[in-house]
């Protein structure tokens, strides 16, 4: 007889029966409210299938929306300002994007709730070749840097190289496609590139390029990684849904913290295409393993899973005013962007936390 894996779909799907049958944030289970009939539900990614989002394709293909009577699209994105954007105009149920992308965009009208924190860290930076000429951030001035404008990180170069003492006027700043940025640095084409370390390191590690990457967050940047959001109507008007949601969810993230080998072995079945792609499980490896690293942090495991912490968000929102909005944008409300009412019912024992932190030491590395 064979020995069933320590966090099995079979196991999981027990628990999530059970965790089903308690309130989230004075709510009943949702499970019943939509069992009888499937709730199609529209949910969009920052980016494209990754690493970084791969706990929604676990959710989906270890049946977690299912068991919440949920039939869930998830759709790739072309970066966290197009995703923020596309979620807060209502043309997606929920979905994942970067907080303070978010944050800037209610400050111009267009706000969206954040209903679980994912990673605590967006991993945004700069990658150079480790071989290269750029070993610090002002070793970019009179070279060539490539970014995406609707990727979350955009927006804060100019700030990292104000406290990075970077001069952009000396940087050859490139607008790039997201399909085609990855590939400029080791072509030759541009000397560094910015974005999302859960983005680019993975696809670098597996084709055997060489690259050290600077994140924001090591210059004071505070930036949270990809959060699940919808809208503030959905919140007041929804809320048993929200809640189902936030709880598939959850219980793809814990799927993933626990054995992302198997993980990755789901998502392939739910993205048959990207198995095909060279390379493709060690992409998929390190950039499950980066993923994990920013979400094993304290406030999950103290507080459970998607738990925010609002003085971050007062010091997201304080980056965002001072060096982002527009001169004369009101200063959005953080009570009203964010809400831990779903979070925390997902969590995580002694044991099974030591067991995630142990699947993650390793990616530590690509971040440096």
């Amino acid at each position: 007889m064979s020995r069933e894996r320590p966090f099995s779909r079979r196991r999981v799907l027990a628990g999530l029966g059970t965790a089903a049958a308690a309130s989230v944030g004075g709510l009943a289970c949702p499970r019943l409210v939509f069992a009888q009939s499937k709730k199609a539900i529209k949910f969009t990614l920052p980016w494209v299938a990754e690493g970084s989002n791969m706990f929604t394709f676990v959710a989906k293909g270890m049946g977690f929306f299912d068991k919440l009577g949920l039939d869930v699209d998830i759709a790739r994105g072309s970066g966290s300002v197009a995703a923020s954007q596309a979620i807060g105009e209502g043309r997606f149920d929920f979905g994942l994007s970067t907080p303070s992308v978010s944050i800037l965009q209610a400050s111009k009208g267009l706000p969206t709730v954040t209903l679980a924190a994912c990673a605590y860290d967006a991993t945004m930076g700069i990658a150079a070749l480790a071989d290269g000429p750029i070993k610090t951030p002002k070793d970019l001035e009179g070279r060539k840097m490539a970014s995406v404008v609707t990727s979350g990180d955009y927006p804060f170069v100019p700030l990292f190289a104000e406290k990075a003492g970077v001069d952009l006027a000396k940087v050859t700043r490139i607008q790039v496609d997201n399909k085609v940025r990855d590939r400029l640095l080791p072509e030759g084409t541009v000397d560094a590139v910015s974005g999302y370390a859960t983005s680019m390191m993975p696809s670098y590690a597996a084709t055997g390029v060489k690259a050290r990457f600077m994140l924001f967050s090591e210059f004071g940047i505070l930036n949270y990684g990809s959060a699940l959001m919808t809208q503030p109507k959905r919140v007041a008007e929804e809320p048993e849904l929200c809640a189902a949601v936030v709880e598939a969810v959850m219980q793809g993230l814990k799927a993933t913290m626990l054995d992302p080998a198997e993980a990755v072995k789901v998502f392939f079945k739910q993205v048959p295409e990207l198995a095909l792609a060279q390379q493709a499980r060690e992409q998929m490896r390190v950039g499950t393993g980066i993923m994990l690293f920013v979400s094993t942090r304290d406030f999950a495991k103290n507080q459970g899973l998607g738990y925010s912490d609002p003085k971050d968000y007062e010091t997201m929102t304080d980056l965002v005013m001072k060096y982002l909005a527009r001169e004369g944008d009101p200063r959005p409300d953080v009570a009203g962007m964010v809400t831990n009412r779903f979070a925390g019912n997902v969590k995580l024992s002694a044991s099974e936390w030591e067991q995630a932190q142990k699947n993650s030491g390793e990616f530590r590395t690509y971040l440096t």
